[in-house]
């Protein structure tokens, strides 16, 4: 395997155990702050996922209406802080111990609860520009081949690095260069990938389950 697919057992993993944490948020939903006992270091923004799940299907059922405009300026003023505070919180190397304590204990569940509100609110209907933004007809089937490029993408950095015979200069431009000209390639990747491998299988899968259905 590739050494970057380490996170895919991760993630079937997260998958397998995810209905634990939701009886227990369906049955104990009283004591819900005892399944944040010591998780692993990546399954937070997992859980961030499962509870903002859950918390939208409860606010579905009480039919509850929509947000205050002091409730959303506030959500996407905290929303924005967090997430770029986790982008950027890396800026400076001169941070101290405890800084980079913290930094590296939450970084990962503070930018998925900053995904989270958008999510939210674009659920709801109340996401404004940003929801037609990410509902934007174009990136449907951008959307269908991210994972794949996800995938890809390093071999075709390893392969393009590893066929250089000269020096690379490195500068803004060139990194900004070397950036789209990666995201091109590994798409085209992925959808040759997506066409002749992931497409097929999902529809068998398709005519197999309606088969046994019908």
């Amino acid at each position: 395997c590739a050494g970057w697919f380490w996170y895919l057992a991760n993630d079937m993993q997260f998958y397998v155990i995810s209905p634990l944490f939701l009886v227990t948020l369906w049955r104990w939903t009283d004591q819900i702050d005892k399944i944040y006992t010591k998780p692993y270091a990546r399954i937070g923004p997992y859980l961030v996922g499962i509870l903002l799940a859950y918390y939208f299907i409860k606010r579905k059922q009480n039919n509850a209406g929509k947000l205050r405009m002091i409730t959303l300026c506030l959500g996407w003023m905290v929303s924005s802080g967090v997430t770029l505070t986790c982008l950027f919180g890396l800026y400076h190397n001169d941070q101290g111990i405890v800084a980079a304590s913290f930094y590296n204990a939450l970084n990962r569940i503070c930018f998925a609860c900053g995904l989270a509100w958008v999510i939210f609110v674009c659920l709801i209907g109340q996401g404004g520009f940003v929801n037609s933004i990410l509902s934007w007809k174009f990136l449907i089937p951008l959307s269908r081949l991210t994972f794949c490029a996800y995938l890809i993408h390093p071999i075709i950095q390893s392969v393009y690095y590893n066929s250089l015979r000269t020096l690379i200069h490195f500068s803004h431009i060139t990194m900004v260069m070397y950036c789209f000209g990666f995201i091109l390639f590994s798409y085209i990747a992925a959808l040759v990938i997506t066409l002749l491998f992931e497409s097929p299988i999902i529809r068998l899968e398709r005519l197999i389950r309606n088969k046994f259905t019908s």
